[in-house]
């Protein structure tokens, strides 16, 4: 197994539970650790505010499972806007218009890459997100790296015709990291 897929099934195995206190940095950390990796104290001084490294920096399209992303000021806005229209016949119709919008963000964070998809759109295991009493256990959540819009798309059931455009908007910024032993992260 390679050190990614280690870190990745420990990640894996462990949602729904809280690693170490909680906080985003002790996923990632103790992931690496019992892959044999190395983890961000070995690469410099561990401080609250810290932009921390995590293994070799790899570019966004480089990142695969078991790869450690370290965010920075991250937001992620998606906006989609539905419209229906029905044709009430005789050339007449009635039309809606809905624009419903989401955020997230991640000012100071790190999670473990889950999936990739070439669009984009990452899967992440992480803990410390969100809101209510399972923030602090690890997580799957998707995210976006990449600003778009989406091109329209139209479905036709009878007479109701609807489309559905979605535009992303990514902010701030994120490293991924490849995990490193001391044989060079295989």
């Amino acid at each position: 197994m390679t050190t990614n897929q280690t870190v990745l099934t420990y990640a894996r195995q462990r949602v729904g539970t809280q690693v170490g206190s909680g906080e985003c940095f002790d996923l990632a950390d103790e992931a690496l650790r019992n892959a044999g990796a190395s983890s961000a104290s070995d690469y410099g001084r561990i401080t609250p505010t810290a932009d921390y490294v995590w293994g070799r920096r790899v570019s966004r399209q480089e990142a695969q499972p078991g790869d450690i992303i370290q965010f920075r000021n991250y937001s992620m806005l998606i906006e989609t806007e539905t419209r229906v229209r029905v044709d009430t016949g005789g050339g007449g119709f009635e039309e809606s218009f809905e624009t419903v919008t989401a955020t997230q963000s991640r000012g100071h964070h790190t999670a473990v890459v889950e999936a990739v998809d070439p669009s984009g759109r990452l899967n992440v295991l992480e803990q410390n997100v969100g809101t209510g009493v399972d923030r602090r256990r690890v997580q799957s959540n998707e995210l976006f790296f990449v600003t778009r819009t989406n091109p329209p798309q139209t479905t036709r059931e009878g007479n109701v015709t609807t489309t559905v455009r979605r535009t992303v908007t990514v902010r701030g910024q994120a490293w991924f990291y490849r995990p490193q032993t001391s044989n060079g992260g295989r």
